[in-house]
């Protein structure tokens, strides 16, 4: 991908509706695009938090823009996202629309800038921007190892699964060590095989990456 600075430009000449977000969550970007589409002038939204702007919905009506956006840290670390439909409030109606997004690196995957692309749902066709980007973000150099496809990953042992299982429900170390009756050196040498394994950097990142392919 080009440098953020290229990327961020390119993107707030662009007509297509378009706004990123620093590691913080806050917007940095919302073009006229967004403003247009989502009638919320940048004036109104920069520096705020993405999730208190966009408030976003499923199809089920429970809230899906959160702090510690798991989509957002997939993108990241470069688990690969597919687009996703988000309801969001206009004005006094609610609508919904496709999401695509995707990282700008930096020289560490937590300090990716996060861009996301925004139509209306009923446009099935993905924009020209959507597909430039994903051609980029597939072609570019990256500053850390990219993951790859499920079906290339080593199987997990049953050991490894349930450890991994642990660390979904936010188990600690000590905790994990506790409940499985193994030692705590045990349980960070089956972190390390999972991490390797599954081609992710941290633990967080396994977990998404089993969510998302439905190991767990």
């Amino acid at each position: 991908m080009n440098s953020g600075s290229e990327t961020l430009d390119r993107i707030a000449r662009s007509r297509e509706a378009v706004f990123a977000t620093d590691p913080s969550d806050r917007v940095v970007l919302w073009n006229r695009g967004c403003e247009a589409l989502l009638g919320r002038t940048a004036r109104a939204v920069l520096g705020r938090k993405c999730y208190d702007v966009l408030r976003g919905q499923d199809d089920y009506g429970n809230l899906y823009c959160h702090q510690s956006c798991p989509v957002a840290f997939q993108v990241r670390e470069q688990v690969p996202v597919n687009r996703f439909v988000l309801n969001i409030e206009v004005g006094e109606v609610r609508r919904d629309f496709w999401v695509a997004m995707f990282a700008i690196p930096s020289f560490h995957p937590a300090l990716s800038t996060i861009v996301h692309v925004l139509r209306d749902r009923k446009k099935e066709t993905e924009s020209r921007l959507e597909r430039e980007l994903a051609v980029e973000a597939a072609i570019q150099e990256p500053l850390w190892q990219m993951t790859i496809g499920s079906a290339e990953r080593s199987a997990l042992t049953k050991r490894e699964e349930q450890v991994l299982q642990c660390l979904a429900k936010g188990l600690s170390t000590t905790l994990i060590s506790s409940q499985l009756v193994i030692s705590a050196v045990t349980v960070r040498n089956h972190v390390s095989n999972i991490l390797h394994k599954l081609h992710v950097h941290t633990k967080l990142a396994a977990v998404a990456f089993a969510h998302q392919n439905n190991l767990i």
